[in-house]
């Protein structure tokens, strides 16, 4: 595991962090029932964030509605990762998820490290069998958590969001967009064949935790989803995917790059990572 760099946390110091991957949250501080159903799995739920004061009320409204919902069925915690935002994102968080009102937990970087950084930071922060990942914008309903940590309480080690499956769409999405996002899974299909999935670049999805940790991507970025999946299809992992609905974003910009996203994805659909790992 690469040296972590300085980080900001509700409660604990940038020092203390600096060793999170060795001490993860206690059990204590999962958020639900006392009589959840002992046979759905305990889900941390991960969000990475950049720039996205604008859009953090609405964050707070579907997760607080999320949490309501799933919390009767799972125990739940939540870890929101300020990517070094440099708006009001992590004041923003610092007042609609205080740490000793429920499950959350907030932690910052105190540089921009990218998309697979913030995840890494989240994931390794979590105490539960399951991760979940989901976007800051809400492109996805959180409630398509509930769906594909299900999969996982019944055998899948790994459930992926769908936009491109036949029952899944993409609405407001513009054409170039839309089209890029089709042709970058079309690719990973060829040239992973292990796995019959119709998209491969979504974010959006709920694992087994020890997977997650003998799957982490050698790439950055938004492509290091992608590779984080591949890894996880060549090791052998069950497979599921929900169809789901990718919506545009009503807060701030998308912070991807298309271009140079889909020449990464090219990249990383020769170079077939996890073949004889």
């Amino acid at each position: 595991m690469p040296p972590t760099t300085p980080i900001q946390s509700s409660g604990r110091t940038s020092q203390e962090l600096n060793d999170f991957a060795a001490d993860p949250l206690p059990a204590a501080t999962a958020h639900g029932p006392r009589d959840v159903d002992s046979d759905r799995l305990g889900l941390t739920v991960v969000v990475p964030l950049y720039r996205e004061a604008a859009g953090i009320a609405s964050l707070a409204a579907g997760l607080r509605s999320f949490a309501a919902a799933e919390g009767a069925r799972r125990a739940l915690e939540f870890v929101l990762v300020d990517d070094g935002s440099d708006d009001a994102t992590w004041e923003s968080l610092q007042a609609a998820f205080p740490t000793d009102d429920g499950p959350w937990r907030t932690l910052r970087h105190a540089t921009n490290r990218g998309l697979t950084a913030a995840l890494r930071t989240g994931s390794e922060a979590a105490s539960l069998p399951l991760v979940g990942w989901l976007d800051a914008d809400l492109t996805y309903d959180p409630a398509v958590l509930s769906t594909l940590a299900a999969d996982c309480d019944t055998g899948a080690d790994l459930a992926v969001a769908s936009c491109h499956h036949p029952d899944g769409d993409l609405e407001g999405v513009t054409p170039f967009r839309r089209w890029l996002s089709r042709r970058a899974s079309a690719m990973h299909r060829l040239t992973c064949r292990e796995a019959n999935l119709h998209t491969f670049t979504c974010m959006v999805r709920v694992q087994r935790r020890a997977l997650l940790h003998d799957t982490w991507p050698e790439r950055g970025g938004f492509v290091g989803v992608t590779e984080q999946l591949l890894r996880a299809i060549r090791r052998g992992a069950r497979v599921a995917e929900q169809p789901a609905v990718l919506r545009v974003r009503r807060h701030g910009a998308s912070k991807m790059q298309f271009l140079r996203t889909a020449l990464r994805h090219l990249e990383l659909a020769w170079a077939r990572p996890g073949r004889g790992d």
